[in-house]
């Protein structure tokens, strides 16, 4: 039985991907190091879902198929620089604004996930783009945003991914092994 690494996001286009690729390359000049997000690994976690046999993923479809039947395509709203600190080390982020079209998605995936038997996850949610994990600041954080102001850029959303985390030539890549767009 083969496990794999996955997630439900919405994927991000290349534009949007582009910016915030300008916004982590002042993350990276302010920085002792960690672990940068690359830009094609870019994407907004609706929901981790962790180690999962393969023969689960049919579940996993399922629920993204019942959530997309009931939504309709929005647009959600880059809105600031964050961090969730970790002693030394944090992640760094772009929040994304918590609008009612992607606090009903979330609610609906929740929901979809619990009738296929996943648990709640036990944690609030807090949608976000992470740029790096374990980064080192050589700067004060509010200095940081101060030089880095997050425009209010706009995506459409108009489908969810089931995503998959691998290692090719070991690099880590997000794979999307489903993708359902929104009827």
């Amino acid at each position: 039985m083969i496990k794999i690494r996955v997630f439900i996001a919405i994927e991000i286009p290349e534009a949007i991907k582009d910016y915030l690729i300008k916004v982590q390359k002042v993350i990276r000049e302010n920085s002792g190091g960690g672990n940068f997000i690359a830009k094609e690994n870019i994407h907004l976690t609706l929901r981790f879902i962790g180690e999962t046999k393969d023969c689960e993923l049919n579940k996993l479809k399922k629920a993204l198929n019942r959530v997309a039947l009931n939504q309709e395509d929005f647009e959600i709203h880059l809105e600031k620089l964050g961090l969730f600190s970790r002693g030394n080390k944090g992640i760094i982020w772009v929040g994304v604004h918590k609008s009612h079209m992607l606090e009903k998605l979330h609610s609906d995936l929740e929901l979809a996930l619990e009738e296929e038997g996943y648990s709640k996850e036990g944690r609030s949610f807090v949608p976000h783009i992470t740029l790096g994990r374990q980064i080192r600041l050589t700067k004060e954080f509010e200095k940081i945003k101060e030089e880095v102001r997050i425009d209010n850029r706009a995506m459409l959303v108009d489908k969810i991914s089931l995503m998959k985390s691998t290692r090719i030539n070991n690099i880590l890549r997000y794979i999307p092994v489903y993708t359902k767009e929104f009827d």
